[in-house]
């Protein structure tokens, strides 16, 4: 079989990537499924500068790339380069910081390989932009908050219901152990609490009367629409779980899904997951966009992943 020129950069657990590696693999794709985020603890780098450009050796597990043969990267979810082999501390710190310079800038400085996505396309992807864009390309988004002024954070929350959101992953480590921010009601006793001030908090006015959710995958422009029923009043959908959740085969106006279409490629993304909410006058809501969201869950879930091993192997073949 040839070398592999795609690289499917996740952990060891992620049933999303896996779902794609078993097409690529169906269709005879060779490729290296290699954490990039766990070098250099279980992951080897050998990159040589020279009039060619950059040549070596990316290997993790079994599996080997060549640098030069590399046409395609399948970002996912690697790890966070924990260093875990160094003592904890400012030591450990700076081999995390080194390993990430060196990882991330020999794989960004590669000339000719296809995206999905590129990970400074996901880290500009921040809420503030993309509610930006969502207005710019003609979306209704909900009036939106983000500060540490606790008169302010007061002010919007008495001005009507109000949901408080991450700006970031809902996923949460701390003090307590595991735990997942889900949207939630601001109760009126934290309205401008002074705990406001310790961090960049972001509200939103809350929607009411949802009639459905949307959850819309683009892969370079080709939309796949699922709609969500949930059986009883919610917040967030997330918090539901499948078993209250019907998803079906879903259409959106075609404004809707030329602005879903512009915001995308604004982003430079190939990918991305966005959830959307139709009230019950018919108004069309944009939350927000995933660049790295789910998908296996949707009706559309072969569709999606055949278009996605078509855009890998397509580069692989370049």
């Amino acid at each position: 079989m040839p070398d592999p020129r795609i690289v499917v950069a996740t952990g060891p657990l992620d049933v999303t990537a896996d779902f794609v590696i078993e097409e690529l693999n169906r269709r005879g794709v060779p490729l290296a499924r290699i954490d990039t985020g766990a070098f250099p603890d279980s992951v080897n780098l050998s990159a040589t500068f020279g009039p060619d450009g950059w040549r070596g050796k990316l290997s993790g597990g079994s599996r080997t790339v060549r640098l030069e043969d590399l046409r395609a990267v399948y970002w996912r979810r690697p790890s966070n380069f924990p260093a875990d082999s160094v003592e904890a501390g400012p030591s450990r710190e700076f081999a995390s910081r080194e390993a990430r310079s060196g990882m991330t800038g020999v794989l960004y400085a590669l000339p000719g390989v296809a995206w999905v996505n590129h990970p400074l396309a996901i880290t500009a992807c921040t809420k503030p932009a993309q509610l930006a864009a969502f207005v710019r390309a003609g979306l209704t988004v909900p009036a939106t908050w983000i500060g540490n002024v606790p008169q302010e954070h007061g002010d919007f929350c008495k001005a009507g219901p109000a949901v408080s959101k991450t700006l970031g992953p809902i996923n949460y480590d701390g003090p307590e152990g595991y735990q997942v921010l889900y949207a939630a009601r601001v109760p009126p006793e934290h309205y401008g609490h002074p705990r406001a001030r310790a961090t960049a908090n972001c509200l939103q006015r809350e929607i009411e009367h949802k009639v459905a959710e949307y959850r819309v995958a683009v892969v370079a422009d080709r939309l796949f629409i699922s709609e969500a029923s949930v059986l009883g009043p919610y917040l967030d959908i997330r918090a539901v779980g499948q078993d209250g959740v019907t998803y079906t085969p879903g259409t959106l106006p075609d404004a809707v899904q030329a602005g879903i279409r512009t915001v995308t490629r604004k982003f430079g993304l190939v990918f991305a997951a966005w959830d959307l909410v139709r009230d019950d006058t018919g108004k069309i809501w944009a939350l927000e966009l995933n660049p790295g969201g789910q998908w296996a869950f949707t009706p559309d879930r072969d569709d999606i992943c055949r278009a996605i091993a078509d855009y890998l192997e397509e580069a692989a073949n370049t």
